[in-house]
């Protein structure tokens, strides 16, 4: 299963983002996939869906939705049925784990996504910014707004 970052729900959701139309393509693409038991293929950590309203909701953002707009969109995603991500009890000391890794402190707020999704058997993420979790060997990263590479 993959996560989904919070970078592709905003260009997705933002109309005015140069991004919208691949982003808003990829998420109505992998919310409507299922595997073979008939389960959503992606889920959507709780921190990506805060950060999401944050973001999407700023007056610097090229066309910033209201917080009713944003909440709606949660709710959407929650009411058909994305899993939703929390973090676990394990969760402070997998962060730290990862934080003895020799990450810097700047990717700490990536380090807490991560952990999340490791405590969740999450495998993968679908991100634009691969190179902040590049260093988590367990977690697949794709850019699916980028053309694989041959």
């Amino acid at each position: 299963m993959f996560a989904i970052d919070t970078n592709l729900l905003v260009y997705a959701h933002n109309t005015d983002s140069e991004f919208h139309e691949q982003a808003a393509a990829f998420i109505t693409k992998v919310v409507n996939e299922r595997d073979h038991k008939g389960r959503h293929t992606i889920c959507l950590p709780t921190q990506v869906l805060s950060e999401f309203v944050h973001v999407v909701t700023w007056q610097r953002v090229e066309k910033p939705l209201s917080i009713i707009e944003a909440i709606r969109v949660v709710r959407d995603y929650r009411d058909v049925g994305i899993p939703i991500i929390h973090q676990r009890a394990t969760q402070i000391q997998t962060f730290l784990e990862l934080l003895e890794s020799g990450t810097t402190r700047k990717k700490v707020f990536d380090m807490v996504l991560a952990a999340t999704l490791k405590d969740n058997g999450i495998s993968g993420l679908y991100t634009v910014n691969v190179g902040d979790f590049k260093t988590f060997d367990f977690l697949q990263i794709v850019n699916p707004l980028q053309p694989p590479s041959n």
